[in-house]
């Protein structure tokens, strides 16, 4: 359908637009993310408190993903993305106005429902445009530069007083920038109502589950270490070190984000090259393998970044950081090879959902784990999940053929 609408210069200016204005809105999220559970421990929450306010956010998630294939084609993916900044604009003017716990619990919600808004709009629009020859590589430039997006946000906030108004106006800053970005895909979107008829919303999300299922638990997988990590890495680095040490705790979110943008354009040139499945497998093993060896390199934090110990500590994180996004560019390669229009509108969603779920689940899993074992908590209960994940992605992989002649999906 796309492929005969849209003209090469067509495709390009929407890839453009897309790829910018959604990497540049990221910014927000790995901005307001650990700037709020600071500021909520500021205020004397517990990790349990800061992670069921944490997952108010994901639950906003949630709830777009379970209705994206009614929303989005009735809206366009357009205006689809340009209310999603809308919402989320207007929640970052009342997060510092609104300071209490159960206030931000609602604004994170809705915060919530705006980014998945953009980014379940914008990964379907990019996945539909683009031709499966070289899907992998422009998927890893969209995460590529989505990560440096995600990069920016810690440095902020490492330089910014969570108690101010400074750290959300950056965000609508970055909001306003995103929308300018977009405005040239404004004339170029694309028509998917034709299809959207066709199977319950319900049914829809079910059918495209049963078809791909390892690469959507995928994307549980990542928001369980997504919520976790945002919500928990810079407080679990403090424990460790120590508060003087702040700096070096939000230092370990973005140089995971730094590492994921060097990782993303190889993942996708590899997923153009080789077995899309089994690259998925490898990037899941490599994150064990980071996690595993992260809180024993913790102490390098205190050094200097060019000695030894500095030097595997960041290599380390960077390691973590770029496999978690290679995952991310892979699932997405996979499911705009397998899907088309509304039931890549599904796919999408069921991505989202995941990713949402996962996202709710995380940082209490993280919370909990550290209140009850301490700091060791948080790289032990993100490995875990990371392990029973790759098990499972294992096993499907390896039975892969001879559930295809059975037509029984990936």
């Amino acid at each position: 359908m796309s492929e005969t609408v849209l003209s090469s210069q067509d495709r390009l200016t929407c890839l453009i637009a897309l790829i910018g204005a959604l990497a540049v809105v990221s910014t927000t999220s790995s901005l307001t993310w650990p700037i709020l559970s600071e500021s909520l421990r500021n205020h004397g929450y517990s990790e349990t408190e800061i992670s069921i306010n944490a997952a108010a956010q994901f639950a906003g998630i949630v709830v777009v993903a379970l209705f994206a294939t009614v929303i989005i084609p009735r809206l366009g993916f357009f205006r689809a993305i340009v209310l999603g900044l809308g919402l989320v604009a207007s929640m970052l003017i009342l997060l510092p106005i609104t300071r209490s716990f159960e206030a931000w619990f609602v604004v994170r919600f809705f915060l919530g429902i705006g980014n998945s808004l953009l980014f379940t709009a914008g990964d379907t629009w990019i996945n539909q445009i683009l031709d499966d020859r070289v899907r992998g590589r422009w998927l890893g430039v969209y995460s590529t530069i989505g990560m440096a997006g995600w990069a920016v946000g810690p440095i902020i906030g490492s330089q910014l007083d969570p108690e101010t108004f400074w750290p959300f106006l950056c965000g609508l800053v970055a909001v306003g920038i995103a929308t300018t970005l977009l405005m040239p895909a404004r004339k170029i979107d694309v028509d998917i109502t034709n299809d959207a008829g066709r199977a319950s919303n319900i049914g829809k999300l079910l059918v495209v589950f049963l078809l791909a299922p390892t690469v959507l638990l995928s994307s549980a997988m990542f928001g369980v270490l997504e919520g976790g990590m945002q919500s928990f890495a810079h407080l679990y680095t403090m424990d460790i070190l120590g508060q003087q040490f702040r700096e070096i705790g939000y230092a370990v979110i973005w140089v995971g984000s730094l590492g994921a943008i060097f990782f993303q354009y190889p993942a996708g040139w590899l997923a153009d090259k080789v077995d899309r499945g089994w690259l998925l497998v490898g990037c899941v093993f490599t994150l064990a393998l980071a996690l595993v060896a992260f809180p024993f390199l913790i102490e390098g934090g205190t050094k200097p970044w060019w000695s030894l110990q500095g030097l595997a500590l960041w290599s380390v994180v960077s390691l973590w950081g770029g496999t978690m996004g290679a995952i991310f560019t892979v699932g997405i390669t996979l499911l705009g090879e397998r899907f088309k229009a509304v039931e890549l509108v599904a796919a999408n969603a069921v991505f989202s959902l995941f990713f949402g779920i996962g996202g709710m689940v995380g940082p209490l899993i993280v919370g909990t784990a550290m209140e009850e074992a301490g700091p060791s908590g948080f790289p032990a209960s993100l490995l875990t999940v990371v392990l029973i994940y790759g098990l499972f992605a294992t096993y499907r992989q390896a039975t892969r053929r001879s559930r295809l002649a059975r037509g029984k999906g990936d």
